[in-house]
């Protein structure tokens, strides 16, 4: 009769200590990744880059991809609605670290200027080394890409 309770007693105290380790893995007690997004999102557009705002998305998937869209102060847009590479390295080595710190496989950049028309950024990221990012007037990185422009 005895048997009865103590079963009971076990089970309840396993199933309390799944339910607590997995409790665990899902709340690691620091910001959220939307949380780390607009942080993100405020150090673009507070650093002295050229960018005069910025969005910042996280999709929240198996890889966790990132988009990030910059509006761009006038006066780093050059002729032809392009970017140089002075201008987009230090933008893009900012939102890598951070794509870093949010631990995200890939992410998409944008450039538009105050009226949202696209910027491109074609001979910028070939002078970075990342031309084979290039799609369009976007930029598809990759975890490698986003390594590689965090420690610029």
């Amino acid at each position: 009769m005895m048997r009865r309770p103590l079963a009971r007693t076990t089970i309840a105290l396993a199933v309390g200590a799944v339910v607590l380790t997995l409790a665990g893995c899902f709340s690691a007690g620091g910001p959220t990744q939307d949380e780390r997004a607009a942080q993100l999102a405020a150090q673009l557009k507070g650093g002295d880059l050229g960018v005069t705002a910025a969005e910042v998305s996280y999709q929240d998937s198996f890889s966790g991809d990132l988009t990030v869209t910059v509006t761009l102060d006038d006066s780093v847009i050059e002729p032809g609605l392009t970017v140089s590479a002075q201008t987009l390295g230090p933008i893009l080595g900012v939102m890598a670290r951070g794509a870093e710190t949010m631990r995200v496989g890939a992410a998409g950049f944008y450039a538009q200027d105050a009226q949202g028309i696209d910027v491109s950024m074609a001979t910028a990221a070939e002078e970075l080394g990342i031309g084979d990012a290039v799609r369009g007037r976007s930029l598809s990185l990759s975890g490698t890409k986003l390594e590689q422009l965090a420690k610029q």
